[in-house]
């Protein structure tokens, strides 16, 4: 019985693995087709932004290969911990690295991209900056916030006044 439960949650740990997984894609390919279409999207982070971007992607990328290779070993030795951990590992790392990879912040001329939303500088309203490194708007009558932890906010600013 026990068994059937591990293999029912690793099955459902897998599927989170791979949904997030899908999603991080999704949101790199989105911005690199959109920097195709406006060359003046740039990166909008302040120096502890790019640091943690970047340590935060290294993590990522030896986390998942890591647990890869602990999935791969506990089935060839059959020793179901090492699978679990691995299975553990890359969906959890999947699930952060997809929570803060939707909230990267690219500005250009015309345009501000938050996540996978490309949004026209000109159509914002009721643009509000909150104390608690949040930024909230109005945008097709809807409403959305971003958290600006690691934005450049004084770039953000400049690029949202004109």
């Amino acid at each position: 019985m026990l068994d059937v439960v591990s293999l029912i949650l690793s099955f459902i740990l897998g599927l989170v693995f791979l949904w997030f997984t899908y999603s991080i894609v999704n949101i790199l390919v989105t911005f690199f087709r959109c920097r195709k279409q406006d060359h003046s999207l740039e990166l909008c982070l302040n120096t502890g932004g790019y640091i943690f971007y970047t340590i935060l992607t290294l993590v990522y990328l030896i986390a998942t290969v890591g647990g890869i290779i602990l999935i791969i070993y506990g089935l060839i030795t059959s020793n179901m911990s090492f699978f679990h951990n691995g299975i553990n590992i890359i969906a959890f790392i999947s699930v952060v690295y997809a929570y803060f990879a939707s909230t990267i912040v690219l500005v250009g001329r015309k345009n501000l991209m938050v996540g996978r939303m490309l949004i026209d500088y000109r159509k914002l309203k009721k643009v509000n900056y909150t104390y608690n490194n949040k930024v909230t708007f109005v945008y097709a009558q809807k409403d959305y916030s971003f958290p600006t932890r690691f934005v450049n906010k004084t770039k953000l600013r400049k690029m949202i006044s004109r």
